[in-house]
Parts: structure tokens; C-alpha cells; sequence
């Protein structure tokens, strides 16, 4: 009993994460998970564990702090700071220190599974009531942090459908991946197809390389052009629903207003490399406003977040996330063999759908961070047990 109740908090903390208008109880309930991993992490050392990738962390942290100096408004990069390092780093360090038993780790990503089925059942009968469009003002959230978290969850979602022995609830957690995918497609999220195709292949490439799964070189080759034709099909469902055969050529793949945008902001930070206008995701609309296109104001930022990083810290800001999720895609990459397989495979797809899906606009900020780091702190904690012998 008191072990459910210790988490508890992480449970509802994952369970409302993603609804929008959650900020007071995500932050408590944050703060409430900290405090409880802490508290256990002092009274209980045998239960400790290394955590990982602590290097190239320090080298993310010092990066972004340091923009401090140069920021163009120091006020609003310090409120950035503290949301996307300092809220953000209580996540990862309390999911890590609760995620090292197999059984919780299940336990938790049922919560999140339920609130992704809230909302999308939510998002979906919204859907149905504006003639079959995403309702962005709805309380289920906006489609383009709905298509983030189908990618970020989508990998956890896989490895709770594999963990689960009885039929009915790995059946469930299957369903869920399936709807999971269903809202991909009425989201009309363009990027997300490619994320999860990415993400299925690193998987699918994993878990052959170790012998998860012995599949023929034939069966292999079909299950990668599936893949492949899922991912083009909803591409093309998406653009097609959003824009039909319209001709206005802003809207068209190939001449995308942010593929205009992009060369303009790689040339802005090549003025000044070594810094930007300080943290924060708004710092092309803060510092250089001129950039924003008069036709599209809805490019406040460059809509990528290696190029936003750029022109928040220049390009040791974009060396320090590339860093940063290149050594925890190492670190799971290493961890997807012997006895944490599924483990390493979940944590390396969720590095990599989460780094592509935001290289075509830029969520890796609040609710979505905060998701991120839960889950790659939950499973960095079972690649560490696993090595350790605790699993």
C-alpha cells in the first residue's frame, strides 16, 4: 500500500501532463514526485543508482546558463531556464530514481496511456464535431502538441505492450498504440509520419541486431516497406487534408515557408557563432523580429530546434543539444543488447522520433519536455538496474 501511494503522484503526474490548463497541478505534483525521490534517494542508498550521460548533461546545463550573459532580455531567459533545465532536470532525476522496479515502470505508463486516451477521445468527438478538423482550442490540447505526444509515448507505449504477460491487457496496450495512430492521422501532423517511421525502424533494426526477433531477410524487407507506405500514405494524407489541391505554393512540401525561412536564420547565426540572444525559443521573435515573415507570423521561431538553439546560444548551443541527445542515444544504443533489450530499444526510439519530429517546428519545450525527460529517465533507470542485476 504505502509503496502505491509513493507513486501515485508519478502516475497522475504522466496522466495529465499533456492536458493544456494543467500547469498548477503538473508543477505540484512535479515538485511532489522530486521531493518523494530525494527523500528515498538519502534513506535508502542501497537503492541508488550512477545516472547517466552526466557529461554531456553539465555541458547542455553550462551552455544554457551561460547565455545568461548576452541574453537580450535576461528576464525572460532566466523564466526559460527555469522551465526547460530546472523543472526539467527534477523530472528526469525523479523518474529516474522511481523507475528502477519493472512492475512500477508498467504501473506508470498505464497512467500515461490513459491520459493519452482521454485525450484523444476528447480530441476525437471534437474532431467529429468541426466537419472532421482538429479543434485547436479544445481541452484536449492542439494538434501539433497531440502529434508530439503520440511520438514521445508512442516507443514507451510499444515496450508496455511487449512487457505485459496476460493477454488482455497486452491486447490493451496494443489498442492503444493502434489509436495511438489513428490520432496520428486526424491530427494532420506532417511530421509526425517520419518520426514514427524512425522510430519502427530503429526498433525493428534493434530488435533483429539482438535477436529480440528472428525474422527472414524477406519478411524483414516487407515489414520495412510497410513501414515505409505507412509513413508516405499519412504524409500525404496530411498534406492533402489540410491543403486539398490548393496552389497557393507556400503550403506545398517543396517550397514549405520554413524551408525559406531556414537559410536565413543558418545565416544569422553564422554573424555570431559563438553566442545568440539567449535562452529561450522566442529569442528570433525577441532579437530579431525582422526575420519573421510579414505573410506567415506564426514563424516566431524558426520552427526547429537545433536552429532555435542557434540563435539562443549560437553554436555551441546547437553542439550542446546535438551532444546532448547523441550521448543518451548512445547510452540506450549500448543498452539495447543482453539483458535490457527492450529497455534500450524504447529509450534509443524516443531520442530519435523526439530529436526528428522537432526539426519541423519545435515542442521540446514544457508539457513535452517534461514528457521526454519522465520516460528517458524511467528507462535509463532500467538499463542501470539491468546492468546492475536488479531487474
Amino acid at each position: 500500500m504505502k509503496r502505491t501511494l509513493l507513486l501515485l503522484p508519478f502516475a497522475l503526474f504522466l496522466a495529465i501532463l499533456p492536458f493544456p490548463g494543467t500547469v498548477a497541478a503538473r508543477l505540484l505534483l512535479l515538485a511532489i514526485c522530486f521531493g518523494i525521490a530525494l527523500w528515498q534517494w538519502l534513506r535508502h542508498p542501497e537503492t541508488r543508482a550512477p545516472i547517466p550521460c552526466k557529461a554531456v548533461i553539465g555541458v547542455w546545463l553550462a551552455v544554457c546558463l551561460a547565455s545568461l550573459a548576452y541574453a537580450f532580455d535576461a528576464g525572460y531567459s532566466a523564466g526559460e531556464l527555469k522551465n526547460e533545465l530546472g523543472y526539467t532536470m527534477m523530472a528526469f532525476f525523479a523518474f529516474f530514481a522511481a523507475g528502477a522496479d519493472r512492475a512500477d515502470l508498467r504501473k506508470l505508463l498505464w497512467a500515461l496511456a490513459i491520459g493519452l486516451v482521454v485525450i484523444g477521445t476528447l480530441g476525437t468527438v471534437a474532431w467529429a464535431d468541426n466537419h472532421f478538423f482538429w479543434n485547436e482550442t479544445g481541452r484536449h490540447g492542439g494538434s501539433g502538441v497531440v502529434g508530439s505526444l503520440i511520438v514521445t509515448a508512442a516507443p514507451a507505449l510499444a515496450w508496455l505492450a511487449l512487457a505485459e504477460r496476460a493477454r488482455p491487457p497486452r491486447y490493451l496496450a496494443f489498442a492503444v498504440l493502434v489509436f495511438a495512430l489513428f490520432l496520428a492521422f486526424i491530427t494532420m501532423q506532417r511530421a509526425v509520419w517520419p518520426a514514427l517511421a524512425i522510430e519502427i525502424g530503429l526498433a525493428v533494426a534493434l530488435a533483429v541486431r539482438t535477436g529480440v526477433t528472428r525474422v527472414s531477410s524477406r519478411r524483414l524487407g516487407i515489414a520495412v516497406a510497410v513501414v515505409v507506405a505507412i509513413a508516405v500514405g499519412g504524409l500525404l494524407h496530411s498534406q492533402q487534408a489540410r491543403y486539398g489541391n490548393t496552389t497557393d505554393e507556400r503550403v506545398q512540401l517543396t517550397t514549405d515557408s520554413r524551408l525559406a525561412l531556414w537559410p536565413e536564420v543558418a545565416a544569422r547565426i553564422a554573424e555570431n557563432p559563438l553566442a545568440g540572444a539567449g535562452f529561450g525559443r522566442a529569442a528570433l521573435r525577441k532579437a530579431m523580429p525582422d526575420l519573421i515573415p510579414a505573410d506567415t507570423p506564426a514563424l516566431w521561431h524558426a520552427h526547429n530546434v537545433i536552429l532555435n538553439y542557434g540563435l539562443s546560444m549560437g553554436v555551441p548551443g546547437m553542439l550542446a543539444l546535438v551532444g546532448l541527445f547523441g550521448g543518451f542515444g548512445v547510452f540506450f544504443w549500448r543498452g539495447s543488447s543482453g539483458t535490457v533489450t527492450a529497455a534500450g530499444i524504447a529509450g534509443v526510439a524516443i531520442v530519435a522520433g523526439v530529436l526528428l519530429r522537432n526539426q519541423f517546428n519545435d515542442f521540446f519545450v514544457r508539457d513535452m519536455s517534461l514528457l521526454f525527460w519522465a520516460l528517458v529517465g524511467l528507462f535509463a533507470r532500467q538499463v542501470v538496474a539491468a546492468r546492475q542485476g536488479r531487474t
